[in-house]
């Protein structure tokens, strides 16, 4: 087992925060946290199993039979019964407790009662069962894991990522030597910043003209995992807007060429190529062991799975997308009447959704379907579409110039940056969940969502960390998950 991920939501975070650190008399405070594991293979990627909290259990009285300002003993007793709901549910226990400030790390003590729960769980539920133990001290946390097959051996957690409105990573490493290449980002962003983004793992869904910048400036600021989902063919039509590319390249897998470009550049990041498109089970269970998502792909059906992905695995999205049309002028010379790049940053708990957000919707996903089974359909008007097929789009696409696909992917990553380590200043007239620019008029401005009270993604939060069950996402179409425990 390499070194797992966890995460947890900013309302957790928030819980355990208060609960752990609101003792009355300034005593060691203790909870349970449930987790959901999600441990899918990837190919040319290390193992690293990814642990979602899903629920909290706080440690009350009834739980307590002594504390102090620095120990906690709990009745084990009660212990069986959350046991079994592992075992129904499918979850991995967890349990986290607080330190006082400047004692962040595991005590020898720690070690007896971690072996103590994980005798216990083992008996219920097998030696199969994982055992996540947390430490809060002064507002930072620190975990490891345990197995039952193994109880003695311990592996220290590559990060624990809080997603709120922004994203804080928590027991991070420092390397022995800092990375010459980074260093001027380093100073941009200070320590621990680059140690943050090699923690990561960032999946890529399309590599074309805002996909292939995407991936390579990821690498070179030194995110430490990339996965690149494309199923397409470089055509020599993208030439004029991607990174990595060559002319004698066309006609093969855009994903596998990306990863050869990127290992050739000798970076500090592994990467795997799946040359599959998003709707394939290899992909989608690529795409569930990332932490953050960039959507840079032209399809909507894509992005309408990328939407839900990011409630059910709890990661973050920036899907980034371009619009545009070409006018003509009197003398037949054409122009750029519209061009427009969209990064659009959603996270579990804040910022709407691509539906709220207009970007896929139930007409331009019928469009796409009917164009899938009829390809004539692309070529005819909006109007046509409309009165004879009953169909919502079609027009011209958006014009594929390479300084605003590029300018695109540069924001999304910036985009990106700016949730580890805040720099921007908003006006107040824009919103961080979607940013627009126009490279027309040289303005930036945002979309006000749809104001969906019911929407299941971002308003009830029906999806969020909901099991997937039998099926990926709970789509049939998708394939069974089929991984071993």
């Amino acid at each position: 087992m390499n070194n797992p991920r966890i995460t947890l939501l900013g309302s957790h975070d928030r819980k355990l925060q208060q609960w752990l650190s609101s003792h009355p008399y300034g005593h060691e405070r203790g909870a349970i946290v449930l987790f959901r594991k999600l441990g899918r293979d990837v190919a040319d990627l290390p193992g690293s199993d990814r642990f979602l909290a899903v629920d909290i259990i706080p440690l009350t009285e009834e739980w307590v039979l002594e504390s102090s300002p620095t120990h906690l003993r709990i009745n084990m007793r009660l212990l069986p019964e959350v046991f079994f709901r592992c075992e129904k549910e499918n979850l991995e226990f967890g349990f986290v407790h607080g330190h006082p400030p400047a004692a962040l790390g595991f005590s020898p003590k720690d070690d007896i009662n971690e072996l103590n729960i994980l005798h216990g769980l083992s008996g219920c539920n097998g030696t199969c069962s994982f055992l996540v133990a947390m430490v809060l001290s002064d507002g930072h946390w620190l975990a490891r894991v345990r197995q039952g097959r193994s109880p003695r051996d311990v592996i220290s957690a590559r990060h624990i990522c809080v997603l709120s409105d922004k994203i804080e990573l928590h027991g991070i490493v420092m390397p022995d030597e800092p990375d010459e290449i980074l260093k001027r980002q380093e100073a941009a962003f200070g320590t621990p910043f680059n140690s943050k983004l090699q923690s990561l793992r960032a999946a890529v869904v399309g590599a074309g003209g805002t996909g292939s910048p995407v991936a390579t400036l990821l690498a070179r600021a030194g995110v430490g995992e990339l996965i690149i989902i494309d199923g397409d063919d470089l055509d020599k039509t993208n030439l004029n807007r991607v990174r990595g590319y060559r002319t004698a390249d066309a006609g093969k897998k855009k994903a596998l060429l990306l990863k050869t470009f990127i290992d050739s550049l000798e970076l500090n990041v592994s990467v795997s190529a799946i040359d599959q498109f998003l709707d394939d089970a290899k992909a989608l269970d690529a795409l569930s062991t990332a932490d953050v998502i960039f959507g840079c792909t032209d399809d909507v059906a894509g992005r309408n799975l990328m939407n839900q992905a990011l409630y059910y695995h709890a990661q973050l999205l920036i899907d980034c997308g371009l619009t545009g049309r070409v006018d003509t002028s009197v003398d037949g010379t054409p122009f750029l009447r519209d061009h427009r790049g969209r990064v659009s940053c959603i996270l579990p708990e804040a910022g709407a959704c691509l539906r709220c957000q207009r970007v896929v919707t139930d007409e331009k996903l019928a469009y796409e379907d009917a164009v899938k089974k009829r390809p004539e359909l692309a070529k005819l008007d909006p109007i046509t579409l409309k009165r004879d097929y009953y169909l919502i789009g079609g027009g011209e696409q958006a014009p594929g110039v390479g300084p605003f696909t590029s300018a695109t992917a540069d924001n999304a990553v910036a985009t990106f940056m700016d949730l580890i380590r805040p720099y921007r200043q908003l006006s107040a007239d824009l919103r961080q969940d979607n940013i627009w620019i126009d490279f027309v008029h040289m303005t930036i401005h945002s979309n006000q969502p749809v104001d969906n009270s019911d929407c299941v993604y971002c308003r009830t939060h029906d999806m969020l960390l909901r099991p997937e069950g039998k099926y990926r996402l709970e789509i049939p179409r998708l394939g069974e998950i089929n991984v071993p425990k």
